[in-house]
């Protein structure tokens, strides 16, 4: 029987992501899809909805698998680059054809991305609770031109830190954002979790 790493994400079994997602690279898409992942569709669809032209780069950060850019090309999206930490995620993705570029960074380095290089980047189920910490986002949100968007997620370990939600709320409070989109809706619905999604329009 294979090994489910999904508490071991939430539990902060190890110290290292990079380890814990290599050795769950195998079975990563299937674990999380018999558990009912759709936050990537959620975050697709409402970036659809908003998105007048979808030709945009967009760049997936923490891609893994390619879960989050098959999600995006599904509904359109036809450019799409793709980051990782984990070789052996990425060395999945590659095989799905979605990302016209796809690389693997050290997170303790500078994300390899030039400032205005995407109008759109995407973080799904990427930032909090066993993944990425939060000083991400602000990386992330720095590396945006004017007008740029923000699209990323929350799930309920992370929610249940209210420095996450405070990050958001002083982002918007400071003026350099606005709020296009958010909804609390089903994540892993099959392990009982759910997530918010935000799109964040850069001022």
């Amino acid at each position: 029987m294979a090994k489910s790493y999904l508490k071991d994400v939430y539990d902060g079994g190890t110290n290292d992501s990079r380890e814990l997602y290599a050795s769950w690279a195998a079975t990563y898409d299937k674990e999380v899809q018999k558990n009912g992942y759709v936050t990537p569709e959620r975050v697709a669809n409402a970036l659809r909805d908003v998105v007048t032209d979808q030709s945009d780069f967009i760049l997936d950060y923490g891609c893994g698998t390619g879960l989050s850019g098959s999600a995006l090309q599904a509904v359109g999206f036809e450019n799409i680059d793709g980051l990782d930490v984990s070789q052996e995620m990425v060395n999945l993705a590659e095989k799905k054809s979605i990302y016209k570029n796809l690389r693997v960074f050290d997170p303790s380095s500078k994300i390899p991305v030039h400032p205005d290089q995407y109008k759109i980047i995407t973080a799904i189920g990427v930032i909090g609770a066993g993944a990425a910490p939060l000083q991400i986002f602000d990386s992330l949100f720095a590396l945006l031109p004017p007008n740029g968007l923000f699209a990323f997620s929350f799930n309920d370990h992370t929610l249940s830190d209210p420095n996450y939600e405070k990050k958001v709320k002083q982002c918007l409070n400071s003026g350099n954002a606005s709020i296009l989109h958010k909804s609390y809706g089903n994540h892993l619905p099959k392990a009982n979790l759910k997530s918010n999604i935000y799109i964040l329009k850069k001022l």
